[in-house]
């Protein structure tokens, strides 16, 4: 005799008592960060790095061009490259190799400048993705009991955004004293064509060490989320949820043991794992928009500055090798040094960020290397996906080069291999006695007679 049975069976998970900030915070959180990318971009704005307009609509911002902010960046541009052709019209009393020395340092500033200002207006849908991309990242990883890594905020932003304002406000001041005050003899629209891409493309590189370094933060909490569920086997709500599954109604039969299991109503959609490779792919695709988006920037910008390191150094070697006052004054020297080291600053600190960046995604690669060997916790799909997703992440100048610290040596090597050249080359072309900076075979000559 067969009998039916409604069966039911009831799973319930106990709640824990969470505070009532706990539940909003993700949404709160993620409104602040929206309002700080909101902020930043209208920093930036300030200088014509960003696109013209950032708006919300539908609770949501959104990245735009305007006519007027292209019509500024397209006569900035124009203007630029003007001062750069008449340049070449300028008599100044340097030797030939000097002189062709400050005209690299204007084509090089210059097409690192143009890059600055035009590319951003070019790819304003591209930036409104990277911050769509942040958000979905922040909504799922709050998601979960993850505890949110320091970062991200007003405050650190603030900070090296006034640090790095203030570095380049005190350096155009002191390159104004020296080249009006000490010198008095160069003109206006010639300082103002060294100085604008100095600063322009040192608050670009800002942007993007920034934006790098919120990446670097969504990395280490997903690191966090791997950890917690390589460790635990599963992943933890920030509040946890009375799930009841009712089953149907089955028939018994005699022979039928009474222990048959019976298969629920309801079922999760996704496993934990799936949930983690969603994560994992989305922070990975950020992180190429993010090098699609700065590439032409980081090509031109490191090439202006391997240009400007190696001619600056080479002003110091003019200054220490020559005599009888034809060098440059020691003021001079100071600001060549400066402007060394501000170079050096900006050449080392995107590596760094980026080594951060690269060293997080390995550590993630190690975790989901072992989620894809642990017999019993992943789904046998996972363990063909968790190899093969993941690879460290890296930034490079639109394939050209890796900017990571590997790039520093090869960087070193040629500004040390120019910079001989430049010396050889002055020691071959005799200099004349107005000239400001005399070769090393002049002096020897002068004073043999």
């Amino acid at each position: 005799m067969s009998n039916w049975v409604n069966k039911r069976k009831v799973s319930i998970v106990n709640l824990a008592p969470q505070p009532k900030s706990v539940a909003t915070s993700p949404a709160s959180s993620e409104h602040e960060f929206e309002q700080l990318f909101h902020f930043a971009f209208k920093c930036f704005r300030l200088f014509a790095l960003t696109p013209g307009q950032m708006e919300k609509q539908k609770d949501r911002y959104i990245v735009r061009n305007t006519r007027w902010m292209m019509l500024i960046v397209l006569l900035l541009v124009l203007v630029a490259w003007v001062a750069l052709v008449e340049t070449f019209f300028v008599e100044s009393r340097t030797a030939l190799i000097t002189g062709i020395a400050n005209h690299i340092q204007f084509i090089m500033n210059t097409v690192a400048l143009t890059a600055a200002w035009v590319v951003p207006q070019l790819k304003a849908d591209e930036l409104g993705l990277i911050l769509d991309g942040f958000l979905i990242i922040d909504r799922e990883l709050s998601s979960y009991n993850v505890q949110e890594v320091t970062g991200g905020k007003s405050v650190p932003f603030l900070l090296r955004y006034a640090v790095v304002l203030l570095g380049l406000v005190s350096l155009t001041i002191y390159d104004g004293f020296v080249s009006f005050v000490q010198l008095n003899s160069i003109e206006v629209w010639y300082w103002l064509s060294h100085q604008i891409p100095f600063v322009i493309y040192a608050l670009a590189f800002l942007h993007a060490y920034v934006l790098i370094y919120w990446l670097q933060v969504r990395f280490r909490r997903l690191n966090m989320l791997v950890e917690q569920y390589y460790r635990q086997g599963h992943i933890f709500a920030p509040t946890r949820q009375t799930i009841i599954s009712f089953a149907t109604m089955v028939k018994l039969d005699e022979e039928t043991p009474g222990s048959e299991e019976l298969h629920p109503v309801g079922r999760r959609e996704m496993s934990d794992d799936l949930q983690v490779l969603a994560i994992v792919s989305r922070t990975i695709d950020l992180g190429q928009k993010i090098e699609a988006y700065f590439g032409p920037l980081f090509l031109t910008v490191y090439t202006a500055l391997f240009s400007v390191t190696t001619i600056q150094s080479y002003y110091c070697y003019l200054h220490l090798t020559s005599k009888g006052g034809k060098g440059l004054s020691i003021e001079s020297l100071i600001l060549s040094g400066g402007i060394i080291l501000f170079n050096v600053i900006a050449i080392i600190a995107l590596p760094y960020i980026c080594e951060q960046v690269e060293s997080e995604s390995k550590l993630l690669m190690s975790y989901l290397s072992k989620l894809s060997m642990k017999h019993g916790q992943v789904a046998q799909h996972s363990s063909i996906w968790f190899p093969n997703l993941i690879s460290s992440v890296r930034f490079s100048a639109l394939g050209f080069f890796t900017i990571n610290y590997n790039m520093l040596s090869g960087l070193v090597a040629g500004m040390v291999t120019y910079l001989i050249i430049f010396i050889q080359f002055n020691s071959m072309v005799p200099a004349g006695k107005d000239d400001t900076h005399l070769t090393r075979k002049q002096q020897v000559t002068e004073e043999l007679i």
